[in-house]
């Protein structure tokens, strides 16, 4: 069978019960709803278990869904509230050590939203502190950084897959940035920290 079908489609076919075309359709989303749930939560596991929450209620929300809108803003809205749902459900705050990545956590904080590159041991250990800085922002402003910085969507796609305008995603953007450079430079660094190297 030819995996042709509309994903509007799909998911009508879904709705009326056809557990083919949601099959289908779980085979088109699962991967790049896997890498996004992995922006959020480190462990693939709890990225996966995001993964099926998500198709669960997609299965359940299957009748709800609109054909004049997009499937995929429809898809990561619902994404987009499951893992802000996890967040404040897993809120938490541990403290974080920046002494081997760099002494200017502001400086670090702008060159890992850019995607610049670093050593494997201190890439590992960037990637942990800024899931753990992103965990300190409120879910909303962490969904827009996610979409907008790390996955490289435009602000009304975000707009659309969070149910918000362009210009308040982009303000949100901005004062989110700003919050996240003012958590990164409150880490302990080098100099405050535990005396060690500047990595």
């Amino acid at each position: 069978m030819i995996d042709d079908a509309s994903d509007a489609s799909l998911l009508g076919r879904a709705a009326a019960g056809d557990a083919g075309g949601f099959d289908l359709l779980v085979g088109r989303w699962k991967n790049r709803l896997f890498r996004l749930a992995l922006r959020f939560f480190r462990r693939p596991e709890d990225a996966e278990e995001i993964v099926q929450e998500v198709f669960l209620k997609v299965y359940r929300m299957a009748a709800t869904y609109r054909s004049d809108a997009p499937f995929e803003h429809w898809l990561l809205r619902i994404a987009s509230n499951t893992c802000v749902d996890r967040l404040r459900e897993r809120r938490r705050r541990r403290e974080d050590v920046l002494a081997d990545i760099t002494p200017d956590a502001g400086a670090w904080l702008d060159a890992a939203l850019a995607g610049a590159s670093q050593e494997a041991r201190q890439a590992e250990a960037a990637r942990a502190l800024a899931s753990e800085l992103l965990d300190s922002l409120p879910p909303k402003d962490r969904m827009v950084l996610v979409l907008m910085d790390l996955e490289g969507l435009s602000a009304r796609d975000v707009a659309a897959a969070t149910g918000s305008t362009r210009a308040a995603v982009k303000v949100r953007a901005l004062r989110a940035r700003r919050s996240l450079r003012r958590l990164a430079e409150a880490v302990p660094t080098a100099r405050e920290g535990t005396g060690g190297g500047r990595g």
